[in-house]
């Protein structure tokens, strides 16, 4: 009898103990978290947002780029120009997607110079061009070597025609001393004047005087034909430069409408140059005519061309 009392007593405490420690365990489950439980949610929150770590600094400018390229060019380079726009929320507010990356990539404001090189105006950077570009850039350097050559010509030819004349001049100045080394020779030979004026009216002597060397720029041949040479020689510029200009019109039609009014430009000027010299040529063999510069043969035309 005692013993059973013993039992029903012995339950009923274990039922009640294991009341009181699932109830502990209910409230326990109801209490808010502690103040380091929280500072530890509100530490692993950001964790999410972080860039993993394989994610290193030239990775992060080009995508920073990728963002910047949503929005024109000019927000680039007013960050470049006041990099504490980058952390002015709002300024940034306009620009939701560049403040989500600054909130992702805080270490992008602190490094102004780094991630906003691209925007630095002594920096090129290579960027895929468009048909467009590359048919502007075509074209630049298409006309930069048409001005590079066409100045190289010009020297050339300068350099050229001093050359000549220097060398001209050099054979007709040695031609000139031998000749009148030689004529001191024949004259110190003469006793007297009489010897003298016959040996200059043999045919001997004629030879001899004709053969002495004239300077090339009063040689007759050279003076007959002269003034067409020079009328001819501007038609053909003035032709030349007029067909230029006409192709320069034409390209102009099927280019690229920047490249346009440089290609009009230029057959503009050709055309002038052009039309200029075939009006010089004209006036000069008017006045030659006028000035008796002309020699005509009897069927009209002149005897040397040179």
């Amino acid at each position: 009898m005692m013993e059973s009392r013993f039992r029903q007593g012995l339950l009923a405490a274990m039922v009640l103990a294991l009341s009181v420690v699932s109830t502990s365990l209910a409230a326990a489950g109801q209490q808010p978290p502690s103040p380091s439980a929280r500072q530890g949610a509100t530490v692993e929150a950001p964790v999410q947002g972080v860039p993993p770590l394989n994610q290193n600094a030239a990775e992060t400018r080009r995508e920073f780029y990728r963002v910047l390229d949503q929005h024109p060019p000019a927000l680039g380079r007013v960050l470049r120009l006041d990099p504490t726009l980058m952390t002015n929320q709002a300024y940034l507010a306009s620009y939701p997607n560049v403040a989500a990356f600054f909130a992702r990539y805080p270490d992008v404001p602190r490094n102004p110079g780094f991630y906003l090189e691209r925007y630095e105006p002594n920096y090129a950077y290579n960027q895929p061009l468009d048909a467009r570009g590359e048919s502007l850039r075509m074209w630049r350097n298409a006309l930069e070597f048409m001005g590079a050559f066409s100045v190289f010509c010009v020297v050339i030819f300068a350099l050229f025609s001093l050359i000549k004349y220097v060398v001209e001049y050099r054979r007709w100045h040695r031609i000139s001393k031998v000749n009148a080394e030689v004529h001191n020779k024949i004259l110190d030979r003469f006793a007297s004047n009489e010897e003298l004026l016959a040996y200059v009216d043999s045919p001997a002597g004629r030879r001899f005087l004709e053969a002495t060397p004239i300077a090339p720029t009063a040689a007759p041949a050279r003076s007959v034909g002269a003034p067409y040479g020079r009328i001819l020689f501007s038609v053909q510029v003035g032709v030349i430069l007029i067909a230029l200009a006409v192709g320069f019109l034409v390209i102009s039609g099927r280019a690229i409408e920047e490249v346009q009014p440089v290609l009009v430009s230029l057959a503009v000027l050709g055309f002038c140059l052009g039309t200029g010299s075939i009006v010089s040529a004209v006036a000069s063999y008017a006045i030659s005519r006028r000035l008796g510069l002309l020699p005509e043969t009897p069927a009209g035309r002149p005897e040397h061309i040179g």
